[in-house]
């Protein structure tokens, strides 16, 4: 289910356009410096933009400051998203990513092979094709990665996540080894949570927090059937005071990583 939001906003937006002398959804996109693709998305509301597209159509339009008041509107509510990809779009906006992984290795630090292992799990019925598409997505995010000014991240995991066996032995050694590579690497952090912690304030779902340079944070969450965004703003507050709580009972960095690389040993 779509956000009444978000299809209000879409909505307005075309009727603004066509109030416009019938403008084209091209000649907007010309206008604004953005793709026909993206304006098309908005108006159909399959896309939430970002405020900056929201304040060039409403110059571009002349509509006073409307599509703002509803882009605005969009921060209190949390709504579903129909596919990973606006998660994927504000990612590589994002200037720091903190995580909060209960079952997994964060897609952003999976190897192809671990990857393989999980979305095949997941979809058994696929064809090989279909898998082949989502690792291929899921590693192509990866590339934000190696930018000039990569985002920060900040990763906290249950060493569950360490010790679940996805893959082959193998397989499940080389994930280690390159998570290590990636914990290494200049801005990124990887904290663990022991079993030894037992209850937490991390044991009923995985999150993350996205923040941007020129924008409020955001939270996503995913849950059997789809994922959340959550922008409003006490939403967005208490999750990141869980993730603080998180991170004040994790091992240290160091530990962390001889954490890691102990489990890894024993495979």
């Amino acid at each position: 289910m779509r956000s009444p939001t978000l299809i209000a906003l879409g909505s307005e937006l075309r009727r603004y356009r066509l109030a416009a002398d019938n403008m084209t959804q091209g000649h907007l996109a010309k206008l604004i410096n953005y793709s026909e693709g993206m304006i098309s998305n908005v108006e159909t509301a399959q896309k939430v933009p970002r405020r900056d597209f929201v304040e060039r159509c409403d110059k571009a339009l002349k509509t006073g400051g409307a599509l703002l008041v509803l882009h605005g509107l969009l921060k209190h509510e949390t709504h579903p998203v129909e596919s990973f990809a606006r998660y994927a779009e504000a990612e590589r906006e994002a200037s720091c990513i903190r995580m909060w992984e209960l079952v997994v290795i964060p897609g952003i630090f999976q190897t192809p092979e671990y990857a393989r292992a999980l979305l095949s799990a997941g979809r058994p019925t696929a064809r090989t094709e279909i898998i082949d598409d989502l690792v291929a997505a899921r590693i192509e995010r990866q590339e934000i990665l190696s930018r000039d000014t990569p985002p920060v991240l900040w990763t906290v995991l249950d060493e569950m996540v360490l010790r679940r066996p996805i893959g082959t032995k193998e397989e499940h050694r080389a994930q280690l080894d390159h998570l290590l590579e990636m914990a290494a690497r200049p801005g990124a952090t990887v904290q663990v949570i022991p079993f030894g912690t037992g209850a937490h304030a991390g044991l009923t779902s995985s999150f993350r927090i996205l923040s941007f340079d020129d924008s409020a944070d955001i939270a996503y969450s995913e849950d059997p059937a789809t994922g959340n965004f959550h922008e409003r703003p006490d939403l967005v507050k208490a999750m990141s005071q869980t993730y603080d709580a998180l991170r004040a009972v994790a091992l240290p960095v160091s530990a962390s990583l001889d954490l890691i690389r102990q489990i890894r040993e024993e495979l």
